[in-house]
């Protein structure tokens, strides 16, 4: 059905679509994390899965650029895959780290929820932490992607 998409064997290069480009991925990603940034203060959890969603669409821009595709869900793990993580200063590293550790409390977030933790909704204060981290892996990236 979609034949016309698939790469031809020897012959010629499959057409791309714009979506698919490392631009593409890069300019939603700061999109994303445009809107979490004004969400902030009205709905912190959005914005909060905002953020992460930026950072992770920040790494498939480097996947596509690298022209690699990495099925690891661990931002700190994919970061140390590409030469750029390997060199990239602790901040960058720690966020990483971060935004894996907010992805783990957030998948079990109805869980805390029934059990009574008290963990409840995040704060505004939880959810800027998170769209710092993204904000700082963003930026590393940009950088290395242009």
């Amino acid at each position: 059905m979609l034949s016309f998409l698939r790469k031809k064997k020897g012959r010629e290069e499959a057409p791309s679509l714009e979506s698919q480009k490392s631009s593409a991925w890069l300019a939603d990603s700061l999109k994303d994390l445009a809107k979490a940034e004004e969400l902030l203060q009205e709905d912190p959890d959005l914005a909060a899965f905002l953020s992460w969603q930026a950072a992770r669409k920040a790494f498939k821009a480097l996947e596509k650029k690298a022209g690699r595709r990495l099925s690891e869900s661990s931002l700190e793990k994919l970061l140390a895959q590409f030469p750029e993580g390997q060199l990239a200063a602790k901040p960058v590293k720690d966020a990483a780290r971060f935004l894996d550790h907010f992805r783990r409390l957030a998948r079990h977030d109805d869980l805390f929820r029934e059990v009574n933790l008290n963990l409840g909704p995040l704060g505004v204060e939880d959810a800027r932490r998170v769209f710092e981290a993204a904000r700082i892996i963003i930026n590393f990236l940009e950088h290395r992607l242009k």
